[in-house]
């Protein structure tokens, strides 16, 4: 069943589009289409240099709206915005200044944008370089800061592929990759024939102390630094453990890498450089300095000790710091010393709360590379730094998160221009009294989120939530993700054990019905029962599931008073938020979705890998021949999150969410598996701790990988997060694409999205007829004329897709097609729709009885939440016809109109204009 499955998704797709086009052909009326609205969901993608100056003009990713906005430097006025791709983040200008480069991290391209002022082209998207495999999938993921090394060869440093893509400028094709053998290569620059580049994720060393025992009453891998006792119960092996946190010298910690332009090979790889790192900037004389914050999860994770709390921690649980090497010295030693920079006095020694400079991040050498000038972005400060004295000249406060620095120095201005991401303003300032940094002008950036949204977002990121004012909610949780370190927090013992377990940071990406919201099934648990510091007794719920608001504003609440606070005799001392305030950081931390999953094709119909993999994780389970019992993962890790609470017996643990696995190489509650005492991990830290190979150990033990398992990680990669495969995707056609195969092929594959309510299709460009340009922007409406695209002006003129590629070989027409999101957007006003095995959503209750339909049960029961009657209805990622019933109780019955062929399938709800559900498994015999 699952080898013929491609072969019938590419069947069924084309007699789905057929017949949506049929039927909405047959309904549509003579008057022109009206247009949708777009919706633009926060995404939490990172920055690096996402402004720059070139020629009269400032260009910055204006990110919430996905364009690039341009910015006069005489007026500082925005006089054009350019629509580029989703979520824009970093902005590189070609070095002859001809061309402005933009990374869109939704997207996976790079909008390439005319800035030649005597081009027909000026100011408008000329080319999109993305590349995507025969799948239908992106091979160009994430991708965040650009650097040129010439006018005709540039980087673009890949995130989540831990790669660097090397780009031929002129023809727009990726030549090679560069392998970073280190989590999230983000900010990259190149200086006198080098490139330099960092990963954010870089660590810092520290695991979970012990070794490991393999027991014959226990099948798995265990730690441990002393056992406390072991007993055999029902079947089950008790343990009690006591682990530290510590930093081991065999972790690999490569922290910076260098390359030579001009063959690409590796010349430098420099280690503990920090743990997080923002930004990068190199001077004149090859002095590379480097802003980052240091970890000390270290310093509370001292169980054997006894301190193994906040109160270690002195409430810094990070330093902000600036790091130094200097190029020509590492060269002849790669054992020279990293010189560090601490912008606050060192642990025990406390700050001014008022003057600290909580996570520096965008960094420029100025005034003859004799100061630093560079930013704080959880204290929305701007700063000039001598790297050689280490004193701070002056400070001065700008707008909320600046993530870039765009120097401009025209006439000698000594001017400025700052991004700040959570507020969507720059702040033009003059630095010329280095002792008194000025703020001349703010522009105000256009910005549709929602505004509790965006005021929630900057409390999280606020270095005021902490005693110390040195780090931020956002400082453990970087774009609402995870640190990828282990930490010792304020929760309660845990069962069979002496101490506080030590615990990964957990994403704050979808929360949303994934209650209770911590490992132990403590935090904002709105169901009580037993957990996993409860001792197999029942406990109380400390929220309640009908107004899920209130389970994450008592996470908030116990936060601010622990984790965010100075332990004093074990009692808090601040303060930091109103009610309302409270109620906004709520709101935003129920805004964060998981990225488009990374892999998904653009068509929806899933690989025969994944389907497998589908197949695998909920219905047949492990094949291990070493378990006396089969094992299915989504027994605990249920639909339609892959998560679940109230572990069977006294453990009570809850089973975590397996989205964004394919980001995660820390894993288990406390990294069990990432100890580098264990042969394996040891090869694999060495490769940049690859997350799908340590995932593969994690379902595989001692006794090595079983390769028929891999295709969960299949499912991992192309299950639904929300959005249909085709969002965010997108294609210029002008002269030298608009014959080519694949741009025709992607232009079907998104109308036939738009036709069906996926996405909507938008195109901007410009028409040139002889001497005259005229920009234009469209929409594509499946439903008018057999499918066309009508301007967005009040004579709505339509083109089919034959009329502008016709225009586009005359070199009339150039256009850029993007699919963008519908208008219910707002994941906080409209949640992801969610579809799950009847009964309750958060209960383990075994296996998941998946529906099965015949020629005479074309109906299917199941439970739903989050949507109507009026949901469409998706088969193996296609529109189908069928009826939707919402009953009480979260009961749903849906009955298709025609059964698809006997096997296994996938079926999707989508609310119109919103965001589509979880993929659910159903059969047909």
């Amino acid at each position: 069943m699952v080898n013929n499955k491609s072969f019938y998704n590419a069947f069924v797709f084309l007699i789905t589009l057929a017949f949506t086009i049929f039927v909405v052909h047959a309904q549509n009326t003579e008057g022109p289409p009206s247009t949708k609205k777009v919706g633009y969901p926060l995404m939490e993608s990172p920055h690096f240099n996402p402004i720059a100056v070139n020629g009269k003009f400032v260009y910055v990713t204006n990110t919430p709206s996905s364009t690039v906005d341009v910015i006069d430097r005489e007026s500082d006025k925005v006089v054009e915005r350019i629509h580029v791709g989703i979520d824009p983040v970093s902005i590189a200008v070609r070095p002859d200044g001809k061309e402005v480069w933009v990374s869109n991290h939704v997207s996976d391209s790079v909008s390439v944008i005319d800035t030649d002022p005597q081009s027909p082209t000026f100011h408008v998207v000329v080319a999109t370089i993305q590349e995507y495999d025969s799948n239908k999938a992106t091979t160009f993921d994430e991708p965040v800061g650009i650097a040129f090394a010439s006018d005709e060869k540039a980087y673009v440093a890949l995130s989540s592929e831990n790669q660097i893509a090397v780009i031929d400028v002129n023809t727009r094709k990726i030549m090679s990759r560069l392998k970073i053998s280190a989590q999230d290569p983000r900010s990259i620059v190149v200086k006198n024939g080098y490139l330099f580049a960092i990963p954010f994720e870089s660590g810092n060393k520290t695991q979970l102390s012990g070794g490991y025992k393999q027991s014959n009453s226990f099948d798995g891998l265990i730690t441990f630094d002393a056992f406390e006792h072991s007993a055999k119960n029902n079947n089950v092996l008790s343990i009690g453990f006591v682990e530290d946190l510590i930093k081991h010298s065999r972790q690999p910690d490569l922290d910076l890498f260098v390359y030579d332009t001009r063959d690409d090979s590796l010349v430098l790889t420099v280690n503990t450089v920090g743990t997080l790192l923002y930004g990068i900037t190199v001077d004149s004389t090859l002095n590379i300095y480097i802003a980052n914050t240091d970890a000390r999860n270290d310093a509370n994770g001292k169980a054997g000790s006894k301190k193994h709390g906040l109160k270690e921690l002195e409430n810094r649980p990070y330093l902000n710091q600036i790091s130094t090497i200097n190029l020509e010295l590492a060269l002849k030693d790669p054992n020279s010393k990293v010189t560090f920079i601490g912008l606050e006095p060192a642990p025990p020694k406390q700050p001014n709360r008022d003057l600290t400079f909580a996570t520096p991040y965008a960094i420029e050498a100025i005034l003859s590379d004799k100061y630093l000038l560079a930013t704080a972005f959880g204290s929305n400060v701007v700063f000039i730094l001598d790297p050689f004295s280490k004193l701070i000249s002056s400070r001065v406060t700008v707008g909320a998160g600046p993530v870039g620095i765009a120097l401009d120095n025209k006439n000698r201005s000594n001017t400025a221009w700052i991004y700040n991401a959570l507020d969507n303003t720059v702040s033009k300032i003059n630095y010329k009294n280095i002792n008194q940094i000025s703020i001349e002008n703010t522009i105000i950036l256009e910005d549709q989120t929602n505004i509790n949204t965006k005021l929630g977002r900057q409390y999280f990121y606020s270095s005021a939530l902490s005693s110390t004012g040195t780090f931020s909610c956002g400082s453990c949780h970087p774009n609402g993700h995870t640190d990828q370190l282990l930490w010792v927090l304020d929760t309660p013992i845990v069962d069979g054990g002496k101490q506080i377990q030590p615990r990964t940071t957990m994403p704050i990406r979808g929360l949303r019905d994934t209650e209770p919201f911590h490992w132990d099934g403590t935090q904002g648990d709105p169901y009580g029962g037993n957990n996993a510091t409860s001792n197999n007794r029942h406990v109380r719920a400390n929220c309640s599931f009908k107004e899920a608001i209130n389970c994450i504003k008592f996470l908030i609440n116990n936060n601010l008073n622990s984790t965010m606070k100075l332990m004093e005799n074990e009692r808090s001392t601040n303060k930091p938020l109103t009610d309302s305030q409270i109620s906004n950081l709520s709101i935003y931390n129920f805004s964060i979705p998981y990225p488009p999953a990374p892999k998904r094709p653009f068509n929806d119909i899933l690989s025969p890998k994944a389907l497998s993999g589908f197949e695998l994780f909920h219905i047949k389970g492990d094949s291990n021949p070493k378990q006396s019992t089969q094992n299915v993962c989504g027994d605990c890790h249920r639909m339609p999150f892959w998560t679940s609470t109230h572990t069977p017996g006294a453990n009570g643990m809850d089973a975590p969410t397996w989205r964004g696995a394919y980001d995660r190489h820390l894993i288990l509650p406390q990294g069990r598996l990432n100890i580098i005492d264990f042969p394996w991990i040891a090869g694999f830290a060495k490769e940049g701790r690859p997350e799908f190979k340590i995932w593969q150990m994690s379902w595989s033990g001692d006794y090595g990988p079983r390769v028929e398992f891999d295709p969960v990680w299949n499912m991992v990669l192309e299950g639904s997060t929300g959005f249909s495969g085709a969002f965010a995707r997108q294609t210029t056609v002008d002269k030298a694409t608009y014959s080519n195969q694949q741009t025709l092929d992607l232009l079907q594959i998104l109308e036939a999205a738009a036709t069906q309510g996926k996405v909507v299709l938008e195109a901007e460009g410009i028409f040139i007829e002889g001497s005259k340009v005229r920009k234009f922007e469209m929409q594509f409406d499946g439903s008018y004329k057999g499918g066309s695209y009508f301007e967005k002006t009040a004579d709505r003129k339509n083109y089919a897709r034959a009329d502008l590629l016709k225009l586009a070989e005359q070199r009339k027409f150039v256009g850029t097609f993007t699919a963008r999101h519908g208008a219910k957007a707002d994941l906080f006003v409209f949640p992801q729709p969610a579809i799950w095995t009847v009964g309750p959503i958060q209960e383990q209750r075994g296996r998941q009885k998946f529906p099965t339909l015949t020629a005479t049960e074309k109906t299917m029961q199941l439970s739903g939440r989050y949507f109507k009657d009026d949901a469409l209805l998706f088969v193996d990622g296609q529109r189908v016809d069928g009826t939707v019933r919402v009953k009480d109780g979260e009961k749903v019955a849906i009955a298709l109109a025609y059964l698809p062929n006997v096997g296994i399938h996938l079926l999707q709800v989508q609310e119109p204009e919103g965001r589509m559900s979880n993929d659910f498994i159903f059969q047909v015999k």
